[in-house]
C-alpha cells in the first residue's frame, strides 16, 4: 500500500515539530514540514493530506507544481464547526481523529512473521562523517514503512541525547549488564530501556566513552543475538570505533551502509575500509554512500534534528532505501 504523504504547514516551528514527532510515533506516514509559505509554494511534491494554517492555505492553490489531495485548516479560534477546520490547540490525538485519511495508518503493527528474524542494518563511517548519527536516525524513519524499527547507537561518544533533548535513567550499559546477569526474559528487559522519537524506538547510548571498550566479545554476541529475536522488523545499528570483535558482528548484518564524503582524503579512508571488508571476506551486502551534506547553516544557528530528518537528508535517505539492486554503488545526494 502506498505510504500516506502529509504536509504540515505552520509558522510556529516548535508547534509543527512537536506535532510531527507525535504523528510519526502514532502512524505509518511520511511527514513533510514547512515553516515558511514561500518554501511550501516552491515545493513540487504531491501530498495526500495537507494540514495548514491560513498563511499557507492562501497560497496553496497557486503552487506551480505539486498536487494536494485533502486540505485541513488549523485555526486558533475554538468552536468552529466545519469538516475541514481543526482547532490547533486541542490534544493531538483529537486532531488525529478529525483527519479521515489517518484512520488506516494509525498504530501500525509489525509486518514480520513470528518465525522470521529482525533485519539488521548497520552504518559505519570510516571518516567519522559529521552526519553519521542523523543519517542513521533518518534510516530508522525510512525503514518504518516496513514495520517497527529500533535504533541502536554504538558510538563511544554520542550526542543523541543532546539532539533530542532527552536523557533516560537507564542506558545501553545497564541493559548489557542485565543481559550478562539474567537473560531469561530479555524481551521484557529490553522494553524497559526503549524510548521513542520521530516514529522509531531507540535505546539511550553510552554515557561514558570508556564504557563501550570494556564490553567483551561474548557480551556483544549475546546482545546481537537478542536483537535479531526481538519483535522489531528492522534494527538500525550505528557502529563507533572501539567495539570489541567488530568484524564478527558484520556477519550478522543484512546490509552495511558505509558512509563517506567527497574529497581525496576522505575517499582514501573509504577505500581502505572497503579493502578491509574484502580481506576479511565479509559476507554481507555493502552500500557505499558518499554524502556531501553537512550539519551547518541550520535555522537560527541551532541544531534542529527534526528539521534535518524531514529535510534534504531525510529525502536523500528515503530515496536511498527505496533503491533496489544497487549494492556496492556510490550514491550521491
Amino acid at each position: 500500500m502506498k505510504n500516506l504523504e502529509i504536509a504540515l504547514c505552520d509558522l510556529d516551528s516548535n508547534y509543527v515539530l512537536k506535532f510531527a514527532s507525535h504523528l510519526m510515533r502514532k502512524a505509518n506516514v511520511g511527514v513533510h514540514i514547512f515553516t515558511a509559505p514561500e518554501t511550501f509554494y516552491s515545493d513540487e511534491s504531491d501530498f495526500d493530506v495537507a494540514i495548514m494554517t491560513e498563511e499557507f492555505d492562501e497560497i496553496s492553490g497557486f503552487r506551480p507544481k505539486g498536487m494536494i489531495g485533502h486540505k485541513y485548516l488549523l485555526t486558533e479560534e475554538p468552536g468552529i464547526i466545519s469538516e475541514n477546520v481543526i482547532y490547533k490547540y486541542q490534544a493531538v490525538n483529537m486532531i488525529f481523529d478529525d483527519i479521515t485519511e489517518l484512520k488506516g495508518s494509525m498504530n501500525a503493527v509489525s509486518k514480520r512473521d513470528s518465525n522470521e528474524k529482525s533485519k539488521l542494518i548497520g552504518v559505519y563511517s570510516p571518516i567519522n562523517h559529521e552526519l553519521q548519527l542523523p543519517f542513521s536516525m533518518a534510516l530508522g524513519q525510512a525503514y518504518r514503512t516496513g514495520g517497527k524499527v529500533l535504533f541502536v547507537d554504538l558510538e563511544e561518544i554520542s550526542i543523541m541525547p543532546n539532539l533530542i533533548g532527552r536523557n533516560c535513567e537507564r542506558n545501553l550499559m545497564d541493559l548489557l549488564y542485565i543481559l550478562n546477569t539474567n537473560s531469561d526474559d530479555m524481551e521484557k528487559s529490553l522494553s524497559e530501556y526503549v524510548r521513542s522519537f520521530m516514529g522509531f524506538d531507540y535505546i539511550e547510548p553510552f554515557w561514558n566513552p570508556n564504557e563501550i571498550g570494556e564490553i567483551d566479545e561474548d557480551t556483544w554476541d549475546r546482545f546481537f543475538e537478542m536483537l535479531v529475536k526481538t519483535d522489531y522488523d528492522v534494527v538500525v545499528v550505528l557502529f563507533g570505533r572501539v567495539i570489541n570483535g567488530f568484524s564478527r558482528y558484520l556477519e550478522r548484518l543484512n546490509k552495511l551502509f558505509v558512509l563517506g564524503r567527497p574529497g581525496d582524503y576522505f575517499k582514501k579512508g573509504q577505500e581502505n575500509f572497503l579493502d578491509y571488508l574484502e580481506r576479511i571476506q565479509a559476507n554481507l551486502s555493502v552500500e557505499n554512500v558518499i554524502l556531501p551534506m553537512s550539519a551547518g547553516n541550520l535555522s537560527d544557528g541551532t541544531y534542529q534534528v527534526e528539521e534535518l530528518l524531514q529535510g534534504n537528508l531525510g529525502v536523500f535517505v528515503k530515496k536511498l532505501v527505496n533503491i533496489s539492486g544497487r549494492n556496492g554503488l556510490e550514491i550521491y545526494g
